[in-house]
């Protein structure tokens, strides 16, 4: 990617992650940029364009700040904290990234139904790869021989997919400006894995 290219994203990430998608003009990130508005609209073609490569370059830049080589797999609660941990030190540094990832869900039923569909498709295939990495670290940690070890990744697959739903609820039509916002419901899912990693009966 040219360098222009890297920074028109950069300042179009800015810019659709403090004004939202309809508020977000071309010719500010132009203006932002150092560029002509020609030269914004001959690399992507239109606003909507811009703003699903501006989703999909986010996701990047945040993707590449993990080594999953460091995430713990002697328990769930370990990796569960240390996953938390590193979303909010990753949000500190990429703040507008961040910020445009959190819009998504509360903007998304704005949004044109194309440009919806688009961005949730990417972002399926995001999460659907996520989520592979994260059954590789459950199967590297010490699960009873007795248990099949699918089993346990199955189960806490749906407890983190029912945590994100969650999530994409409470974000729903609202702006959410700080990870604190998920606070309680952070407290509820690591409770929720203490059980599955636990057990319940006496």
């Amino acid at each position: 990617m040219e360098e222009r290219q890297q920074e028109m994203l950069s300042v179009a990430i800015k810019e659709f992650a403090t004004n939202g998608y309809y508020k977000t003009k071309m010719e500010i990130i132009a203006e932002k940029a150092d560029v002509s508005k020609g030269l914004v609209f001959h690399y992507y073609k239109s606003k909507k364009n811009l703003y699903v490569e501006a989703i999909r370059e986010a996701i990047r830049r945040l993707e590449k700040t993990f080594d999953f080589n460091e995430f713990p797999v002697d328990s769930l609660i370990n990796l569960f904290d240390y996953s938390i941990k590193k979303k909010f030190e990753i949000a500190e540094e990429y703040q507008a990234e961040m910020q445009l990832m959190l819009d998504i869900y509360s903007d998304l039923d704005h949004l044109p139904l194309d440009l919806k569909e688009e961005i949730m498709t990417y972002i399926e295939t995001v999460r659907e790869s996520s989520y592979e990495v994260t059954a590789q670290i459950i199967r590297k940690m010490p699960i009873k021989e007795e248990i099949q070890v699918a089993d346990v990744v199955s189960l806490v697959l749906m407890v983190f997919n029912q945590i994100e739903q969650n999530a994409k609820l409470k974000m729903m039509n609202q702006k959410v400006v700080d990870l604190h916002f998920f606070d309680q419901m952070l407290v509820d899912g690591k409770k929720q894995l203490r059980i599955l990693e636990t057990g319940f009966l006496k």
